[in-house]
């Protein structure tokens, strides 16, 4: 799994920057998200012990990274004992900028389970199980947003009960035409 795809669009299902891409950006097709090959709980608290409000409440595509920082900076740490942290602390693909979904990416994740599935296992990693994932989206100081694999329904859980989770991150790629990809290429034999 490469990290820049220079020179290929955005295809969903495709592997890129250490995960399998479930989203990318409609206005351009340079960017998008991954999701990691595996989970990396199978039943994680949302919270770190603590009920309070971490203003977590973004809920469309490319806020899941805002709001892990502000889980992780609410209630402390790079724990593992947390959905966040445990997103955050992900090192797959050799990537360590790896984040917690918001509740929107989350959900396009599970409309493109059939083929984040046979990519994921194609290459070494996990089908998504048919049970609830964790967002990073705060509904109030005692509840977050989680998604049923199994039939799609969105709900709000309370932080201390226990749900899967699968960390994502943002990539970038290179659109570069053949004139373009060939001047970086012999740039790059030239340094």
């Amino acid at each position: 799994m490469g990290g820049l795809g220079v020179g290929t669009p955005v295809k969903v299902g495709s592997c890129r920057g250490g995960g399998v891409v479930f989203w990318g950006d409609p206005n351009g097709n340079t960017h998008g998200l991954v999701c990691a090959i595996e989970d990396q709980s199978a039943g994680i608290q949302w919270y770190n012990g603590s009920n309070t409000t971490t203003g977590t409440t973004a809920t469309a595509i490319g806020t899941g990274s805002a709001n892990t920082t502000a889980i992780i900076a609410n209630q402390g740490g790079l724990a593992t004992a947390y959905a966040a942290g445990s997103a955050s602390a992900y090192n797959g693909g050799g990537f360590s900028d790896w984040f917690l979904p918001s509740k929107d990416a989350l959900n396009e994740m599970y409309l493109n389970k059939a083929t984040i599935n046979s990519t994921a296992t194609a290459n070494g990693g996990s089908n998504l199980k048919t049970t609830f994932y964790w967002s990073s989206t705060e509904n109030d100081n005692n509840n977050a947003w989680k998604q049923n694999f199994n039939n799609g329904n969105q709900n709000n859980n309370n932080k201390n009960n226990t749900n899967n989770v699968r960390a994502v991150r943002a990539f970038q790629t290179f659109l570069l035409k053949r004139r373009q990809f060939c001047r970086l290429f012999y740039a790059l034999i030239l340094w």
